[in-house]
């Protein structure tokens, strides 16, 4: 996926778009064509959907990097080497208002947001079937609520735009929205785009989002602003239509010829092709000389799994073999437990092409517990995580009170979903991401030297606002401790 936009303040307003068209194994796989002029652009169905092709294009960079923000700060996840710069402070919680991480996810997030508002305003114009036409609106809305999804998680109110913004002056005018006016319009977007979605798609189109998707996006959503009621009512829609399920044995839901895969609700599509598409998870997700994941490349080993999340595997529990890998450097003297749901042997860097998987059904199912939990249904939340459990290989629950079945959510979901970007704002939303880290920090600080220096304190639970964005919009406030 190639797409140039001229970037404005915080990345809002597109001026000419490298647009592509093409075949393959994924629909994202693209051939680029010269840049045209916005102005000559959008007049034809193919238009809209080189455009909206490119918009997902957009995903690949942010999803390869989205660990940092997801995975790393939290007790799940830890770096290597233990410095602080680049992937450590992520690690440490010692991120800072000029982190390059944080600026790229907020320009890259807007990108995506500006590709969707253009498709947005120029659809209604273009000549195409209305049924088609309409999938195009709803993949749209899609994007930008993922997008906007994203950015409250990180940062809180963030400015919300809604149109095609043809001007810089203009783009100078938009301050800070609150938190709950961007969750507001996430929730119509997603409303809007349930509707007109497809339930499923066949051939170059598999990996676009579906109806499913954005049902399944909506509940997260509810159930990440404690909006139990309507999150039970969201995901017992997708849970009861039988599009989705979890797989019976563990190795098929992960790697190269398993995507999109009966589990996947919604992931980011990567390609091999040599062109930049692929991804770096062999890279980041284990250890140096491993010999695990490259050919004749040396691998980072930036996002490594704890000793504390290799530990809270139950006896018995299959997934712990099935997604750590083990890796004893210098006889037994450092112990790196890999993520063996994205590591495979590639032959260049940054050329994976397993995917993402944003959304996965395992996901939607426990989502579905805590939120019937949460309503006071215990004895339908303990059979939504016995579906889970099982798989893995353990017994049921049964007879838990409330307070335990939340504690069993909180579990299932680390141990489930471990690598895939949930756990940090999992912890946020329970208010449990301080306690969480001091406990790690105390545990293991005279184990891992570097960890005195984690900057455990409530305000980590946003980023901060860009300082480029804070310097160039006078009206934009700072997050508390920044």
């Amino acid at each position: 996926m190639k797409t140039r936009y001229t970037i404005y303040p915080y990345a809002l307003l597109t001026g000419l778009l490298s647009l592509a068209s093409g075949c393959g194994e994924k629909f994202v796989d693209l051939t680029p064509q010269d840049v045209i002029p916005v102005q000559q652009y959008y007049k034809t169905e193919a238009d809209i959907r080189s455009a909206l092709t490119g918009t997902y294009g957009n995903l690949r960079g942010i999803y390869n990097s989205f660990w940092q923000f997801t995975e790393l700060p939290s007790d799940n996840t830890q770096s290597f080497p233990e410095s602080e710069s680049s992937s450590g402070e992520y690690d440490k919680l010692t991120w800072r208002s000029t982190s390059a991480g944080v600026s790229t996810a907020w320009n890259d997030a807007y990108r995506t947001i500006a590709g969707s508002n253009v498709i947005l305003a120029r659809i209604e114009s273009v000549t195409m079937d209305a049924t088609l036409k309409n999938q195009y609106i709803g993949e749209a809305k899609f994007l930008r609520a993922l997008m906007y999804f994203n950015l409250v998680r990180l940062f809180d109110g963030v400015p919300l735009i809604l149109k095609e913004i043809t001007s810089e002056a203009e783009a100078y005018t938009y301050t800070r929205n609150t938190a709950p006016d961007v969750y507001a319009q996430i929730e119509k977007d997603l409303l809007d785009a349930e509707k007109i979605l497809p339930a499923k798609y066949t051939g170059a189109n598999i990996g676009r989002a579906t109806s499913g998707a954005a049902k399944s996006l909506l509940g997260k959503v509810y159930v990440q602003e404690k909006k139990y009621a309507e999150a039970v009512t969201k995901l017992a829609e997708v849970v009861s239509s039988g599009t989705y399920r979890i797989l019976p044995n563990l190795a098929d839901v992960f790697g190269v010829g398993k995507d999109n895969n009966d589990e996947i609700v919604f992931a980011v599509q990567y390609v091999s092709s040599g062109f930049g598409e692929g991804n770096s998870f062999a890279y980041v997700f284990a250890p140096g000389n491993s010999g695990t994941q490259f050919v004749g490349v040396t691998a980072g080993g930036t996002n490594i799994g704890t000793q504390d999340l290799y530990d809270a595997f139950e006896a018995g529990d299959l997934r712990r073999d099935a997604f750590l890998g083990v890796y004893k450097f210098g006889g037994n003297a450092l112990i790196y437990y890999w993520s063996k749901k994205f590591v495979y042997k590639i032959t260049q860097l940054n050329e994976g092409e397993n995917d993402w998987p944003v959304l996965r059904y395992a996901d939607v199912v426990l989502l579905y517990a805590e939120a019937l939990n949460q309503t006071g249904k215990t004895t339908e939340a303990l059979t939504q995580i016995n579906v889970i459990r099982k798989r893995a290989g353990l017994s049921n629950l049964s007879g838990l009170s409330a307070a335990d079945i939340q504690l069993a959510v909180e579990k299932e979901r680390r141990l489930e979903l471990c690598f895939e970007g949930h756990r940090w704002h999992d912890l946020i939303r329970w208010g449990k991401e301080v306690a969480t880290m001091q406990a790690f920090k105390a545990k293991y600080s005279t184990l891992d030297v570097a960890l005195k220096n984690m900057s455990v304190a409530p305000e980590r639970k946003l980023f901060p606002i860009p300082f480029r964005e804070i310097s160039l919009n006078a009206t934009f406030t700072q997050n508390p401790g920044y």
